[in-house]
């Protein structure tokens, strides 16, 4: 598994355990305001889990971007377009490299 793939994994899991505990603290009364609820956060999560798991052979031949011609090249960790989208939401996390910017 690519490096790229295995950080945005890593941020919607991050992304679930933070929902976890605002679920957790909103369902005992010691939550704090929240700018999105837990459950369009988990569907948000969800989502992009769906379309990091259609797009995870983009980039070596047999994704559905190489079908259509979009996909970057085999040294390129992003894949295609919309993996390398699905990684802008976490350009200020640890770990993220800036070569991942679609």
């Amino acid at each position: 598994m690519d490096r790229f793939a295995q950080f945005l994994r890593r941020q919607v899991d991050i992304d679930l355990e933070l929902l976890r505990r605002a679920r957790e603290d909103a369902e005992t009364g010691n939550g704090h305001a929240c700018l999105i609820t837990p459950i369009r956060g988990f569907r948000e999560c969800e989502l992009k889990a769906r379309l990091l798991a259609a797009h995870h052979r983009c980039g070596t031949g047999g994704g559905p971007c190489d079908t259509l011609g979009e996909s970057y090249p085999p040294e390129d960790e992003r894949g295609c377009p919309t993996r390398a989208l699905l990684g802008l939401p976490y350009a200020d996390r640890p770990g993220y490299a800036s070569r991942w910017r679609p």
